[in-house]
């Protein structure tokens, strides 16, 4: 019996929503983990999530998500996903760069890149916004080592 598999791409017009939701989002994040345990390939995982200054949630309206996105998308590469690690609260982006050093958070300048984009788009409009990242970096394992190496860096 010969089987035959197609792939569905989802394609999304830029700046109009998050390209995943959260459960696709996380399933993909746990494939990427997976795979990355078994190709010995790395990869970063950015998430981002908005605050006001006294650190209460920021009310996510549609503006605020679509100025978010865009910023957000403008930042990344054409290879990466982008979805919500927590459904409208914190929007999260898997870097699928094959070399993670030349990753768009590898670096201070990478990351202060992608924040000064998110900022100016949101900052003009909503001056009590605090734009927080996360970075993690998921390893995979050295020979003969069973623990998971994944490491975080708010900034």
């Amino acid at each position: 019996m010969h089987r035959s598999m197609t792939r569905t791409t989802l394609i999304t017009p830029p700046g109009s929503h998050a390209e995943h939701d959260e459960q696709t989002f996380r399933s993909l994040l746990d494939l990427e983990h997976r795979k990355c345990r078994q190709s010995g390939q790395a990869f970063h995982v950015l998430l981002c999530r908005l605050s006001t200054q006294s650190g209460t949630q920021f009310l996510m309206t549609d503006s605020v998500t679509r100025a978010l996105i865009s910023a957000a998308r403008e930042s990344l590469g054409k290879t990466d996903h982008m979805g919500w690690f927590l459904q409208d609260l914190v929007l999260g982006a898997l870097l699928l760069n094959k070399n993670p050093s030349q990753s768009a958070v590898s670096s201070g300048g990478g990351t202060s890149r992608v924040r000064r984009l998110i900022e100016s788009r949101l900052c003009p409009a909503y001056p009590s916004v605090v734009v927080q990242f996360y970075d993690y970096l998921d390893l995979p394992p050295i020979k003969d080592n069973t623990r998971d190496q994944t490491f975080s860096r708010a900034f």
